[in-house]
């Protein structure tokens, strides 16, 4: 069986985090602890990141199974960001009976941009991924860059972000590479469309991996859906603006908790 890492916070109520493609648990912590209040916050490690063990071969729906493994045996509320967002929306998908709510931040169920659809263009990630052969870890640093650009603090922002970056080892390059061509291919638009169940998608008004006028989009998709848009905010609202974002997921799980 694969190892699943995961940090845990709190009690009641769970709540499950998937993180980023890069990254790990640890750029969680310091808002999910501040989560952690009247409830239980676990945040696991994606497959081949942080400290858990890789699966192979690298698929979207290896990754899902594996995880949902891990996931408690109650229904539990699953928080995504980026492309821990793709996989919490599969998961959601494939695995009903095990999501009792969703939260999407930063991300995109069609990543790239067509000309039909609102995304990043497929020449960034196609650069990251031919940047990523070359020099992983400057790369890593450049897309972290991005990710805060333009955003209030974004020094302090960067620096929190790599701090958290070198708290484990890079994931393998096999594992990078796998988790771009994720982005890349994976279409969950029909996904979003069919789910029976709460969700609330925040976006950051400077992003530029997701921009926030695809919001428009998705709730055409899913009419119901509760769809924030933090202004300033960039790829990682939870660590530019915690306390709005915190504000705003706490009341939605308690909205989803009644």
């Amino acid at each position: 069986m694969t190892y699943i890492h995961q940090e845990v916070y709190g009690q009641g109520e769970p709540v499950v985090m998937l993180h980023g493609w890069a990254m790990h648990s640890g750029v969680w912590r310091i808002f999910a602890k501040q989560l952690a209040v009247g409830r239980q916050v676990i945040c696991l490690d994606l497959p081949g990141h942080g400290r858990s063990e890789i699966v192979q071969p690298y698929t979207l729906e290896l990754l899902v199974d594996k995880l949902a493994l891990a996931l408690p045996e109650c229904s539990c509320h699953l928080v995504g960001w980026s492309l821990g967002g793709a996989i919490a929306l599969r998961l959601a998908e494939k695995y009903p009976h095990k999501v009792k709510s969703l939260v999407l931040i930063a991300s995109n169920p069609h990543f790239l941009s067509t000309h039909e659809w609102l995304g990043v263009a497929p020449n960034i990630l196609t650069e990251f991924a031919n940047n990523i052969q070359k020099n992983a870890v400057v790369t890593l640093l450049r897309f972290m860059s991005l990710q805060v650009k333009g955003v209030p603090e974004m020094k302090a922002c960067l620096k929190q972000i790599k701090e958290a970056l070198h708290e484990c080892a890079v994931p393998e390059l096999e594992v990078l590479m796998s988790g771009l061509q994720i982005l890349q291919t994976a279409d969950l638009r029909s996904a979003l469309s069919a789910l029976a169940l709460p969700v609330q998608m925040i976006f950051g008004g400077y992003d530029s991996l997701v921009p926030m006028s695809v919001s428009g989009q998705c709730k055409s998709l899913m009419p119901q859906i509760e769809v924030h848009i933090v202004a300033e905010a960039g790829h990682v609202p939870f660590i530019s603006h915690p306390q709005q974002v915190l504000l705003l997921v706490h009341n939605f799980l308690l909205r989803s908790e009644a």
